[in-house]
């Protein structure tokens, strides 16, 4: 796969052909770099604060702010759309990784709101103290598609626990430790593809949701047996 060009290596590209991709408005064209540093064209907005190289400039007069740069890709051959495109969705995921990580100044992450949906945040939203607890509590995601899903697996686990506490009640503190008492609850078997409901006696899942009653429990399978299959065979709680 063509790699986008990095400051640095544009630098040896000076007095050379570069091909530069604007990704806002999909326009594509040769130009000739004539130099990377501090423009003629007004310093005062050049200056970015961080980068000494304040400007690529071209030989047809025209520039580009380094603090805009990555509005831009460069490259030293032509690439076409889907070439671009996949360059951008390998960029996009490397940064991504997990999902979980934080988003740059100007980009949006997404939470998980009390209704159990995906919601859309500025990285530099006026209230950081929000953001930095949405980050600390993990309702922080970088991609929409990975919220929307825990949201979604939330959603369900929340309407099992419901259920199970309206229709026979869920185990008690006192009931597990009574290891007389049966619990149940749902799993899925995956060398048969088959939601099952287990029971166990003094053995206890972390995030499991159990039943006092069997019946209740099969019942649960039933009315949420849609969503069941979902989480079990779609779910992903990560990116890959």
């Amino acid at each position: 796969m063509k790699k986008s060009l990095t400051i640095e290596e544009l630098k040896n590209r000076v007095g050379k052909p570069v091909f530069v991709a604007e990704l806002a408005y999909k326009h594509k064209e040769w130009r000739v770099l004539s130099s990377i540093g501090e423009s003629k064209v007004n310093a005062f907005e050049l200056t970015d604060g961080k980068s000494k190289l304040n400007a690529l400039e071209f030989t047809d007069g025209g520039y580009i702010f380094v603090k805009y740069q990555e509005k831009f890709r460069f490259f030293d051959t032509e690439v076409s759309e889907t070439e671009l495109k996949e360059i951008l969705d390998a960029e996009e995921k490397l940064k991504k990784k997990t999902g979980y990580e934080r988003v740059e100044k100007g980009e949006f992450y997404y939470a998980i709101s009390s209704l159990k949906e995906a919601i859309e945040f500025s990285g530099d939203d006026f209230l950081s103290s929000n953001t930095e607890k949405r980050f600390k509590t993990a309702s922080y995601f970088n991609d929409e598609n990975l919220a929307k899903n825990i949201a979604r697996a939330e959603r369900l686990i929340y309407q099992l626990r419901k259920y199970a506490a309206l229709n026979g009640g869920i185990p008690s503190q006192k009931d597990w430790q009574n290891i007389k008492i049966k619990k149940w609850y749902i799993d899925y078997l995956y060398h048969t593809e088959t939601i099952v409901v287990f029971d166990t006696y003094c053995y206890k899942t972390f995030g499991q949701i159990y039943f006092k009653d069997i019946k209740a429990c099969i019942k649960a399978i039933e009315i949420f047996k849609d969503e069941l299959l979902w989480y079990f065979t779609e779910f992903e709680e990560m990116l890959y």
